[in-house]
């Protein structure tokens, strides 16, 4: 059974990674148009987390192997020593990128200059929360709840905010469907919303019941499926991004 989710998990993962990947790649394909609008910041993100997911994908699958010429004499003593563990040790990173990028992004598409203060602010706040969170209480060491539930409610919060602002915003031309942010906010707030349930079982399953973390991590990989095929779909609107308001 443990083979079994293990190599769901793998397939998953490589699947994530190839939607970043393909959404990363279309975006670029489209930067002209992205990159004079707050989306600019979307692009950077994907990019962050398409680069770091295809770091992890190599890391796990090629170099953390004793086939690996040398991870048996120089990669494993330093991972020991240090306790690092290798599935969440770059957790961290993606924090970072997320607060920083998506930050950005909330900032530059909200128009009232107490949003926009607010969310320079977070960004700042946030990015000295995780990095105490590194240093001080080791969090590349193993599973940790905390950083992942504090991005789900930024997450949750921003993007509800942004879709809010969508919906009661008068002075837009194209319908919702063709709404390039609603279906970019849609595909942020439905992960993120799924994961803050998650949270609150996946510490106590991490350390007490590895077949049961691993199943409900699997609903966690398809949540993020979800929100990356309608983060796809937002991107694939960029036609009518002319026709949008730069602020909201």
């Amino acid at each position: 059974m443990l083979d079994i989710l293990e190599d769901s998990l793998r397939y998953s993962a490589l699947f994530i990674l190839t939607l970043k990947v393909g959404i990363w790649t279309f975006a670029l394909t489209k930067q002209k148009y992205l990159s004079t609008y707050p989306t600019k910041w979307f692009t950077v993100w994907i990019g962050c987390c398409a680069s770091l997911a295809l770091i992890e994908w190599v890391l796990v699958e090629y170099i953390f192997h004793d086939s690996f010429p040398y991870y048996t004499t120089h990669i494993r003593p330093f991972t020991k020593a240090h306790n690092v563990d290798h599935m969440t040790f770059l957790n961290p990173l993606h924090y970072f990128a997320r607060f920083t990028f998506i930050g950005l992004f909330f900032r530059d598409l909200v128009k009232n200059k107490n949003w926009k203060a607010f969310f320079g602010y977070a960004v700042l706040g946030l990015i000295m929360f995780e990095l105490i969170h590194v240093f001080d209480f080791k969090s590349y060491q193993g599973y940790d709840s905390v950083s992942p539930t504090v991005k789900n409610i930024y997450v949750l919060a921003g993007s509800g905010l942004m879709l809010y602002r969508i919906y009661i915003h008068p002075n837009i031309s194209v319908t919702l469907h063709k709404n390039l942010y609603f279906w970019i906010f849609m595909g942020l707030f439905l992960p993120a919303l799924a994961e803050v349930f998650l949270e609150f079982i996946f510490t106590k399953l991490y350390q007490t019941d590895t077949i049961s973390f691993y199943k409900w991590y699997l609903v966690r990989n398809a949540s993020q499926i979800l929100g990356l095929i309608l983060l796809m779909v937002g991107i694939w609107q960029y036609k009518f991004l002319r026709f949008l308001p730069k602020e909201y």
